[in-house]
């Protein structure tokens, strides 16, 4: 396969195909450069193969599957009903993958160009990310809230959480992390990341602790959250310029058990602020990808 394409990877088991195929269209659509899908599938069928081959040779992208077995999970078992166990697929892609791979989450909307991604992270580091947001709201000037911070100050050991990310899009330099033996090995330890509460998210954050490049918010904006998104950043004046700019939601993610594929009250959606994203979603996946 050509170097020159680009390395995405989405982790999914067959609940999620549909979803997946919208993150995949929605990628395509927007990325100025050709693509090489890893697709992490566990108990997959032959005809969620034939999608995936279908979908992928429609968008001009290659497809690298990797069938994935619960033994490849270790011991770990479902702790949240909210992440499925294939969420820690992630966790094993420096043993599959070389170069720079683009891991995003199946409850996302692509609307910028990924190939921007690449660029921004410089050679060397590990691991690219985005702040988490709810983090980050949590800490704004007057409406500190660390009793919500608790937990993520337990996970990394220290009050200070501002650097903890969210794990729906991670830029990873897989070279990089496998030039690092004792990383290689704490990366597949999955008994250890399903001791916390938000498993292989909070894991990530220990294992990459000090070693994160800091993406824009806009490469993982929580869906419903653009005025909040803006009123937060403008007031935490120590966040980098870098991570404001831009303002347009490149990601869109559809965070929470509410996802745009459930049947919900379009009502409520509006009251919540979320009715654009939701249809945005839907309308991406009314036949076009899913």
């Amino acid at each position: 396969m050509s170097d020159t394409r680009l390395k995405i990877s989405l982790a999914s088991d067959r609940g999620m195909i549909d979803a997946a195929l919208v993150v995949l269209g929605t990628v395509a659509e927007h990325c100025s450069a050709p693509l090489e899908l890893h697709f992490l599938g566990h108990g997959l069928r032959d005809e969620d193969r034939d999608r995936l081959a279908h979908a992928c040779d429609a968008h001009g992208c290659a497809l690298v599957l990797h069938a994935l077995q619960d033994e490849d999970f270790g011991d770990a078992v479902q702790v949240n009903e909210n992440i499925p166990l294939v969420a820690m697929a992630r966790l094993l892609l420096p043993r599959r993958v070389s170069g720079r791979v683009l891991y995003l989450d199946c409850d996302m909307l692509v609307q910028g160009d990924v190939a921007e991604l690449f660029e921004l992270m410089p050679q060397g580091a590990a691991l690219g990310a985005v702040r988490d947001f709810y983090v980050l709201d949590q800490m704004r000037p007057g409406s500190e809230r660390p009793e919500k911070l608790a937990w993520h100050s337990k996970v990394l050991g220290r009050s200070e959480v501002e650097g903890y990310f969210n794990s729906g899009l991670l830029l990873l330099d897989c070279d990089v992390i496998r030039s690092d033996r004792a990383l290689m090995t704490r990366m597949t330890d999955f008994a250890a990341a399903n001791d916390y509460r938000y498993m292989d998210q909070d894991y990530l954050n220990v294992l990459f602790d000090g070693r994160v490049f800091y993406l824009p918010q806009a490469w993982n904006s929580i869906w419903g959250r653009d005025r909040l998104r803006a009123k937060t950043l403008a007031e935490l004046t120590w966040l980098p310029d870098a991570e404001r700019t831009p303002a347009t939601s490149k990601v869109i993610h559809y965070t929470g058990p509410n996802k745009p594929w459930k049947s919900q009250s379009k009502l409520l959606a509006l009251l919540r602020g979320r009715l654009p994203a939701l249809m945005k979603w839907r309308r991406a996946a009314s036949g076009r990808y899913a």
